[in-house]
């Protein structure tokens, strides 16, 4: 694991407009390959009752109403189970302590089902960089980072994340200007 992995990429409004203006990317992995992350602020146009019937997937009531998430550009028709590690399976992961990343079939089925994890979120893509592209862009300030941590992963909703890394961050991210320097 880099330092980067396990990180919250926060878009810069320089962003804005683009496919990442607004974006809170959850980094998963960082190496000398690249990198990979999940959007985790956007949600996918269907739920887990949809995602459920298109795999064919046997799915407990109390789930089939949870939000998936649209994890980016890149495969969007690749299912991503960003899980608590009290579960593993086949494709598992670990990505930072208590945390691992899933994209197996037994995953989905696992978190849609009884003997899912203490914690899950279903991602549908992904985010990817190209060896040394991430570097590039965190010189040029198109991401603020942020260490990540599970109460954003996992217990605060959706659409209230960017204002909750916003509080960590100590900032209104509103107020971020798009250029810096002399006029």
């Amino acid at each position: 694991m880099s330092k980067f992995s396990h990180t919250f990429l926060v878009a810069m409004p320089a962003l804005a407009g683009s496919y990442f203006g607004d974006t809170i990317i959850y980094l998963c992995q960082h190496d000398a390959n690249g990198a990979m992350g999940l959007v985790i602020n956007r949600m996918a146009r269907m739920n887990a009752r949809r995602l459920a019937r298109n795999q064919a997937v046997p799915a407990l009531p109390e789930v089939l109403d949870l939000p998936v998430l649209e994890g980016g550009p890149v495969a969007p028709g690749q299912g991503f189970v960003l899980h608590t590690d009290d579960r593993r399976f086949e494709s598992s992961l670990p990505i930072a302590n208590g945390i691992v990343l899933s994209s197996s079939q037994d995953a989905l089925r696992a978190a849609l089902g009884p003997d899912r994890p203490a914690h899950v979120s279903i991602f549908l893509g992904y985010t990817g960089w190209g060896p040394g592209q991430l570097e590039h862009e965190l010189e040029d300030n198109v991401w603020l980072s942020i260490q990540a941590n599970r109460e954003v992963l996992f217990e605060i909703p959706c659409e209230l994340r960017r204002q909750r890394i916003a509080k960590m961050l100590g900032m209104d991210l509103r107020m971020l200007a798009i250029r810096t320097g002399h006029a």
